[in-house]
This record gives C-alpha cells, structure tokens and sequence, in this order.
C-alpha cells in the first residue's frame, strides 16, 4: 500500500475555471502495464467506461485511453478492450505504446502492435509506414508515442534520432492544438523499481531529451510512461539535479514538466487509472486507484490541474 499513501500526501489544489462556451471537455485516460491480469484490466476499464467514482468537476466523455506500454499478451489484452467497449462507433479509441515485454516478445506481440493495432488508428501519423512511433492529433491535442526500443531507442532509453523526431514533430504542430503528451515506457526518472535501469540508465541522453521537452514547455504538458508498477507524479526542470535522481524525492518544480507514472492496471495490487480532462486551455488530472482483481471500486487518490492565464 505503500503508493496509495505517497498518494494521498500528494494532493494539490484542483480549481475549475469558467469554460468557455465554445469549449467542450473530454477525457483521455491512461493506464499501463496490464500484462496478464485480465480481471484487473477489464474491471479499469469498466471504470472508465461507467464512471462510478464520480468526478469533480464533472466527468466528460472518454475519448481516447492510452497504455503506456507492457499490454501482453497483447491480442488477448485488445480483445478484452473491444468487449468492454462494444459499440465500434463510439467506443474510445485505444493508443498502444511499445513496452519491453512487447519488444521481447517481439515475434507476437510487437508485430501486433505494429502490423494491426497501430495501422488501424484513425489520423494516426507513423514516423514511417511500419513503425510503432506514431503522433495522433485529437480536437485541441496532439500525443506522440515513441517506441524506446526498436530504432529511435534502446532498452527503453529514446536516442538521438529520437529526440530529433519528437522535436520536430513538436515543432510541426499546429496552432489549434493546445496541448502536447509525450508518452513512452521506462520512466526518465523512475522510482520504486527499475531505478538506474530505465531510461536514467544514460543521463546523457535523458538529460539532453528532457532540455528538449523544457524548450517547448509552453505547449508540452506531461511525459506519460508505466514500467515500475506504482504511481507517482514529478515536475522536473533541472534533469540533472539532485531532486530529478533522488529514488526518495518527488520533486515539484516551476517551471518544469511532468512526469506521470500510470503505474500498472494488472500487474500490481493496487490499478491505477489517470485521468486527464481537456478542458479548452486548461487540463485536470485526477488519479484513480482500486485494488487488484474483478469488481473493485476505484476511489480518487490524487488530483491536480494545469490553469493557464485568460
């Protein structure tokens, strides 16, 4: 239970604004790591798709549900998606991020993802036609997701070519959107587990991917990732400091950007969902957490928002 209580300590002040009328919320919720623990998953995505835990401000569609990786077995994990969500036309669309498990499991699960799943994303943009980095623009927001494994990457850890594609893809994107999410695998600056071998393993490259994030923090919102299993939120400006590599600190920077860890929704005893609310300029991020297994409610652990100036 030991993230549940870091959790609850986190809680920060979560103000709404007025909307404007032209505005309308919707959500993107993000999870990771379901791997085999079906029950897990599926009884996740009931919440999203019910809404039992309530929300304040008050909850808007679900449109897209990013997994931040580690979704095998992967075909098994989709199917238990399209089962949940069984109207094709309405059902949110589901954004797969590549994780180690589906690189080392290369021969199923990674050609799934690559030859099925992400070909069939509607407006998604591959870096090219068969690979797993892709960008997805949906009303005010763009996410890219980069595959930390393959080619712009290594055991997790996104290399030069890499942060030169994020970068431009940054760099292209338009005026109408609001809002940038950089999702990936291994945590930039991972605690609980795999510390020193995520993508921290080369601080060089890390720190040289995050100066580029915080070049164009006035659109890039958050760095979405999964692989340790527990949730935790930082705000990192200083990749180098002592707070950003401190296993036991959480920093929360001006000035930065976030880090949000979806911890896992099967793979641990306690599933999280994070639940990120578009609304115009502004975004609302709400935790989510229950405990292992069918049937088990989620209540709200955590909550924070993103407010910009009229």
């Amino acid at each position: 239970m030991l993230t549940l209580v870091i959790c609850l300590v986190s809680i920060s002040a979560y103000t709404t604004p007025p909307d404007r009328p032209s505005e309308r919320r919707f959500d993107i919720a993000v999870l990771a790591d379901p791997r085999d623990q079906g029950d897990t998953w599926k009884n996740a995505l009931l919440e999203i798709r019910s809404g039992n835990a309530g929300t304040k401000p008050p909850r808007a569609p679900v449109e897209l549900i990013l997994v931040a990786g580690d979704m095998d077995p992967l075909e098994s994990r989709y199917e238990d998606y399209r089962n949940v969500f069984t109207n094709a036309d309405t059902r949110p669309i589901l954004l797969p991020v590549i994780g180690n498990h589906e690189f080392e499991n290369g021969s199923v699960h990674f050609r799934y993802a690559r030859d099925i799943l992400i070909p069939s994303l509607r407006g998604a943009v591959r870096r090219h036609p068969v690979s797993c980095d892709y960008y997805l623009d949906h009303r005010n927001v763009r996410i890219i997701a980069v595959d930390g494994y393959t080619e712009l990457g290594k055991g997790g850890v996104i290399n030069e070519r890499g942060s030169q594609w994020v970068e431009q893809v940054i760099k292209e994107t338009p005026s109408s959107m609001d809002h940038i999410f950089i999702a990936f695998h291994e945590p930039a600056f991972p605690r609980f587990r795999h510390i020193g071998n995520s993508f921290d393993k080369d601080p060089e490259l890390r720190n040289a991917f995050w100066g580029m994030l915080l070049r164009h923090r006035e659109k890039v919102r958050a760095v979405l990732v999964g692989h340790t299993h527990s949730y935790y939120r930082l705000r990192v400006r200083d990749p180098a400091g002592k707070s950003a590599n401190d296993p036991g600190t959480f920093p929360d920077e001006d000035g930065g950007i976030f880090q949000i860890d979806a911890g896992s929704a099967g793979n641990s005893p306690t599933s999280t969902i994070i639940q990120v609310q578009i609304a115009g300029r502004n975004v609302f991020f709400r935790v989510l957490q229950a405990k292992q297994g069918a049937n088990q409610p989620f209540f709200e652990v955590d909550k924070w928002s993103i407010v910009q100036p009229p």
